[in-house]
């Protein structure tokens, strides 16, 4: 089973979505800053609201409910690659996080089809 498939079971296909976007953006922040985010930091560094970060984390939850942050899902040496080089081109480029929606669609969905292990 892939994490998307795992997401969407779990929460719906929005919310499984939702779930994996806020994964990949957790991640990203993660690798920018060398440890695990807050949710206030994620919402930070994103500059997006508090609010918006808490219920998009609400939705991670749902969809992996036995999972406290999104590391598990970005333990394969091809998720941290990808990330690597993500958060690289993301530090450079301060001008590309004005909005989640900066994070390209393509990228959730290459996390999302990779196999989930639990």
């Amino acid at each position: 089973m892939s994490w998307m498939e795992l997401a969407v079971r779990n929460a719906g296909m929005r919310r499984g979505i939702t779930a994996l976007s806020w994964a990949l953006c957790w991640a990203l922040v993660r690798e920018s800053l060398g440890r695990d985010p807050s949710v206030e930091e994620v919402a930070d560094w994103w500059r997006e609201s508090h609010r918006t970060a808490y219920r998009e984390q609400a939705a991670f939850r749902q969809a992996f409910p036995t999972l406290d942050t999104p590391a598990r899902i970005l333990e394969s040496n091809d998720a941290r690659a990808k990330l690597q080089s993500a958060a690289a081109n993301f530090d450079k480029a301060d001008e590309k996080r004005n909005q989640r929606r900066s994070v390209p669609e393509i990228e959730v969905l290459q996390l999302g089809l990779m196999s989930a292990t639990l």
